[in-house]
């Protein structure tokens, strides 16, 4: 992993016109080329927000009053464009069907590359290779509206990885899926992580699958950033999570009430770490 900082945030603050209230309160934050980074908190503690932050979202497109300075590969937000900001970071709403708008998942797919000069022969090769890449070429004709919730996920990562984003940034995009579609994209998210280098931050609520995918944690709660570091580290400070109100991993969770009685080498943060942990005792 690089130490190159491609989003830096400093003392970013806000509040929505029709709010009385700030959503993000002074946040401080820096994510480097590579990084595999998860989000967590409870509704409302500012992650949404904080994710419209990124590509520009707020403040050109939502108003309200900002505070700070967000830097994305060097840039600062309010010097430049959504526009410019969105084939640097790709961002992928909850609602992946807010985020389709053609009538084919090829045409989807090539509306990034188009709306940047590129030709049509260019566009629809890169749309079929990162289609490829998602495991969803045979899908390339099909309406995104006759899609299953799982594969309108994919073509809306599809098509905007296919402008190849620094950094991809997945705001609860999982929570909508089965369980066995949460780990395909999951698993998607470390292929495009290691294959391609890509910066991954993912804001989701399925923390086993945060403890054993994203090697960061960063926690927050009312607005703020109360935690930031190595996954195994973050979660070892289980008090701090009960007070935001989100909870551990559930085998994290199991060590930590044993852990007076039982010497783990390390906090276990799956069943396969904890099973290697209790057999000496067994």
């Amino acid at each position: 992993m690089s130490t190159e900082v491609v989003i830096a945030l400093r003392e970013v603050a806000y509040r929505y016109p029709t709010g009385k209230e700030p959503v993000l309160r002074g946040v401080d934050l820096e994510l480097r080329r590579g990084e595999y980074v998860g989000l967590v908190g409870t509704t409302g503690a500012g992650k949404t927000t904080l994710c419209q932050t990124f590509n520009g979202l707020i403040p050109h497109y939502t108003r309200g009053e900002f505070q700070g300075t967000v830097e994305v590969l060097g840039v600062e937000t309010r010097q430049s464009t959504v526009a410019d900001l969105t084939s640097r970071v790709g961002l992928v709403f909850q609602d992946a069907d807010a985020q389709l708008v053609m009538s084919t998942v090829e045409e989807e797919c090539m509306l990034g590359p188009l709306s940047r000069g590129v030709s049509r022969a260019e566009a629809r090769t890169r749309a079929h290779h990162m289609l490829a890449t998602l495991e969803i070429p045979h899908l390339a004709q099909r309406s995104p509206q006759t899609l299953s919730g799982g594969q309108k996920q994919r073509v809306a990562i599809a098509a905007v990885m296919v402008t190849e984003p620094a950094i991809l940034v997945l705001d609860e995009a999982t929570s909508e899926l089965d369980a066995m579609m949460v780990q395909k994209i999951f698993a998607l998210c470390d292929k495009l992580n290691q294959q391609l280098g890509t910066t991954i931050l993912i804001v989701s609520h399925e923390m086993e699958l945060l403890a054993q995918h994203a090697s960061r944690l960063v926690l927050m709660d009312q607005g703020r950033v109360i935690l930031d570091g190595p996954t195994r580290q973050v979660l070892e400070q289980a008090e701090v999570f009960r007070r935001a109100g989100v909870r551990l991993p559930q085998v994290t969770e199991f060590a930590v009430r044993v852990g007076e009685r039982i010497p783990w080498p390390a906090l276990p943060l799956s069943e396969d770490e904890a099973e290697a942990g209790l057999r000496p005792l067994a």
